[in-house]
């Protein structure tokens, strides 16, 4: 199990949100419920705060909506790999892409997620949690009790004491789990709790946008290769061991017959840049072209 890909931190942020302009804000889906599971996270927070004689923090539907959004991200499009932690976003659904970490912080990007998702105006904090198989509230709730830095958020202790929280949000997906606190009560109605298994097609917050194996037109985008071969099949084999090792956004791109293998790909010439030399001295021999 762990909290972030990056050994001795925890994923967590804490800003104040600014909203960005004239950013669009989705519509929660009319039926958006939460599970039983994810009730019962959001119950055991609660029942341990109120056993310390702290107060209920009231359930919202918009941080929900957005912990929901974001769990399913990082389960299906892994923006948590490499140097990325889990408070990453992809950039595979309507909203800003960021790779977050403790040596390259983004965290206005992080922490607009509500505000740039919802109609919640409010400051709103992220945790996250991870495990190698799917989890349950028991599971994330007694981690988070023995981490002091998740505890602390969860029971405003220590700078913490400064925050009042209004509303939270929790999700659970696979092996994801994401609590966000905010200190503005949420303006939507609170949510449902599902009858049964939460249905995430019918309320339209799942599909994942299918990632391009390979690329033979032109993007326009900058790609950080890592190896040419001469035939589809070597490409091939070598995108799978790429995503195997957790470079999930690979993909093959075939220019002048040749067939290259991204490790990455971006939109400027500087972040292929800085995203190689994050990557270190094993990855050297990678160069960047455009296409």
């Amino acid at each position: 199990m762990r909290l972030n890909l990056i050994p001795g931190t925890l994923a967590v942020t804490f800003l104040l949100l600014l909203a960005p302009a004239g950013l669009l804000h989705a519509q929660i889906p009319d039926g958006y419920c939460v599970s039983q599971e994810e009730y019962s996270l959001y119950r055991k927070i609660n029942d341990y705060r109120t056993s310390k004689g702290l107060q209920v923090i009231p359930i919202s539907r918009s941080l929900c909506y957005v912990a929901k959004l974001h769990v399913i991200d990082l389960y299906e499009n892994h923006p948590d790999t490499s140097y990325c932690n889990l408070n990453s976003w992809s950039d595979k659904g309507p909203w800003k892409a960021c790779c977050h970490s403790k040596f390259q912080p983004m965290p206005d990007c992080i922490l607009n997620k509500p505000k740039e998702l919802t109609s919640y105006k409010g400051q709103a904090h992220e945790l996250c949690y991870f495990d190698s198989q799917e989890i349950v509230a028991d599971t994330v709730f007694n981690f988070w009790m023995r981490v002091e830095q998740a505890k602390d958020i969860l029971v405003n202790n220590r700078k913490w004491s400064l925050f009042t929280w209004q509303a939270m949000g929790v999700a659970i997906y696979k092996q994801y789990a994401c609590v966000w606190v905010g200190e503005d009560m949420d303006t939507e109605k609170e949510p449902g709790i599902c009858p049964g298994e939460l249905d995430l097609k019918e309320m339209n917050i799942t599909g994942k946008p299918a990632v391009a194996n390979v690329v033979t037109q032109p993007t326009g985008r900058f790609y950080l290769i890592f190896g040419s071969f001469t035939t589809e099949a070597e490409a091939m084999k070598a995108l799978d061991e790429f995503r195997q090792e957790g470079f999930y956004q690979s993909k093959v791109v075939v220019k002048d017959d040749t067939w290259r293998v991204s490790l990455s790909d971006h939109v400027t010439m500087q972040e292929a840049r800085d995203a190689k030399s994050r990557l270190g001295d094993d990855y050297k021999e990678a160069w960047i072209i455009k296409f």
